[in-house]
């Protein structure tokens, strides 16, 4: 895992007294040389600037009413995170407080006909309107909306033109919101990265705000810059202020510690909206206003999560990994146990092993009993739940809601199966011409060689010519 923490300053000496934790935090805030932003002058921007008055000018392209519409304001939310963002950690994020979680990013092409799951917000990857929209209708009846990722800079997602290679192609990017938005009966958002100028990323926001979505999420960092690179949380003040302009919700994402931050965050854009991605990762009762030690607490949590849910071994294991046992006064390990801890989960290779491994640092895991435990949490998950005050605004619209899917069911059916018939008769196809290619193949190479005549009348030259002296 790559630390959010950057290393100290170039200039500072080796011989400096300890930095303090605020000191750290203020320097994380220093985006320094490596950004790859610039500055424009007024004379530069100002014909950008110009187009966005324009557009926010302009009425929004498609306004749409929804049976349930979700509350993305004043929230700490989990960020879609591919491999971390699975359902254990989904469940332990919203038991101690995140108020929505994305599901991590799933291409189009893999969930069409693939098998029902539930999620919340549900991200989609794709780079074409029409897939787009086919793969989220496979999905409406599980999920309370989707989110098109716009930035994501893995190659996984960008070789394909989808996720931050979105930021490159505009028009495309707002034709998948369009068609998104015009086919479901579920609010659609986005979730992009900062471009290089402010006029350019208020450009494409202003945009993106115009088609319909109900909430857009800007991470402050631009493709290119990676996480030990500060978020530059100022270059989303604008996006947030064209928000409230038209009155659709921003939130930030980039550098978010829980509360420790949230409010830092808010005051830097006006955002009201904190997506919380690596800090969750580490431990998710981040989004607790008090955090619970991630060894003692979190693991066996996540065990019978586990269990209960038959989360494959290795993604367990792999969040396991990203867990960071909690320093004092939150934690109680000492610094020798939290290294024994986490060599035990590094050679761990089943639940068992886990559970046996850390009886060492104090922590009893009652595997015995993991699926009723699994099962208890998550009936505790649903009174915590059933609590806020939007679950009982779901609930009085969840018939109205289902109803609205069921309707159009038939339609979206016959659509995904047009789409399935095509990728079958493409396979067909492509088959068909790699068995043709290898007889060809074939057939030349069992062909007789031609002799010296038939070479030179190929070659359009004469025996003799070919004959060497």
């Amino acid at each position: 895992m790559v630390s959010v923490v950057r290393p100290l300053s170039p200039t500072a000496s080796l011989g400096s007294s300890p930095v303090s934790k605020k000191q750290k935090r203020d320097q994380r805030r220093d985006p320094g040389p490596e950004t790859r932003v610039r500055e424009v002058s007024d004379e530069e921007a100002a014909p950008v600037l110009s187009r966005v008055r324009e557009i926010m000018g302009l009425p929004v392209e498609t306004e749409k009413k929804y049976a349930y519409e979700l509350e993305y304001n004043s929230k700490l939310v989990l960020a879609p995170m591919v491999r971390t963002g699975t359902l254990p950690t989904r469940l332990l994020s919203l038991y101690y407080g995140a108020g929505l979680v994305w599901s991590p990013e799933i291409v189009d092409r893999a969930i069409i006909g693939a098998k029902r799951v539930v999620d919340l917000i549900f991200q989609l990857g794709t780079s074409n309107p029409r897939l787009a929209a086919a793969a989220a209708k496979v999905v409406a009846q599980d999920v309370s909306g989707f989110d098109l990722n716009c930035g994501c800079p893995k190659p996984f997602s960008t070789h394909a033109g989808m996720g931050a290679a979105l930021l490159s192609t505009p028009d495309l990017l707002l034709d998948i919101l369009r068609r998104l938005i015009a086919d479901l009966p579920l609010p659609v958002s986005c979730k992009i990265r900062i471009l290089q100028t402010r006029p350019e990323t208020q450009l494409l926001a202003a945009q993106i705000l115009r088609t319909g979505i109900r909430n857009l999420s800007v991470h402050a960092r631009t493709r290119d810059m990676r996480p030990r690179e500060a978020a530059i949380w100022e270059r989303v003040k604008a996006v947030v202020d064209l928000g409230k302009e038209r009155g659709v919700n921003v939130i930030l994402n980039g550098d978010g510690e829980g509360y420790e931050n949230w409010k830092a965050m808010c005051e830097a854009t006006g955002a009201s909206s904190a997506m919380l991605g690596r800090s969750a990762e580490r431990n998710p009762s981040v989004f607790a206003e008090e955090m619970v030690d991630a060894a003692a607490v979190i693991v066996p949590l996540l065990l019978y999560i586990g269990e209960w849910s038959d989360n494959a071994w290795g993604n367990t294991k792999f969040l396991l990994t990203q867990f960071k046992p909690s320093a004092a006064p939150v934690g109680k390990l000492n610094k020798q146990q939290r290294k024994e801890f986490n060599a035990v989960i590094a050679r761990a290779k089943s639940f068992d092993e886990v559970a046996e491994g850390v009886k060492s640092a104090g922590i009893e895991i009652d595997m015995l009993n993991a699926k009723e435990r699994g099962a208890q949490f998550c009936r505790d998950l649903e009174a915590r739940l059933s609590q806020r005050p939007e679950w009982k605004r779901f609930k009085e619209n969840e018939a109205a809601r289902d109803a609205a899917i069921a309707a159009l069911q038939p339609q979206w059916d016959a659509e995904i199966a047009e789409i399935e018939k095509e990728r079958e008769e493409k396979k067909a196809r492509e088959m068909e011409e790699k068995a043709a290619a290898a007889e060809a193949a074939k057939a030349k190479k069992e062909a007789p060689k031609p002799d010296a005549e038939e070479q030179a009348a190929l070659n359009g030259t004469t025996s003799a010519e070919v004959v060497k002296p």
